[in-house]
């Protein structure tokens, strides 16, 4: 009799663990699906970005936009403490004297996003 109540708690574990087993496999396939309700949030949400996309770009936006291109000039002198900043736009050339002077006794020591560094020894 002992050997009988035995058997069934493990037929009962078995199709317990078959069935865990069986509910874990069927929710995992279907997590990886869209259901029904989440299919029309998902349509909802992309007609909302494709109507504020089309918003946004408006034909009468396209309007082109002048960039205006700089060139920063710092000179410094031997302790480091900037004497002279100078800022150019495109083509235009330094035409103060006396930054032309301090321009040129000082030396190139770099170049950067725009930016050039002078140092007066």
């Amino acid at each position: 009799m002992k050997r009988k109540l035995n058997t069934k708690r493990t037929m009962s574990a078995i199709v317990a663990l078959a069935l865990a087993a069986a509910v874990t496999l069927t929710a995992g396939i279907e997590s990886y699906e869209i259901s029904n309700n989440e299919e029309n949030v998902m349509f909802d949400l992309e007609a909302s970005l494709e109507r504020a996309y089309n918003d946004v770009t408006m034909d009468d936006f396209d309007a082109e936009l002048a960039t205006e291109s700089y060139e920063t000039i710092k000179v410094y002198d031997s302790e480091d403490n900037l004497v002279r900043s100078i800022v150019l736009t495109d083509n235009e050339v330094i035409e103060d004297v006396e930054a032309k002077k301090l321009l040129n006794r000082a030396e190139f020591l770099t170049s950067y996003n725009n930016t050039s560094l002078y140092r007066i020894n």
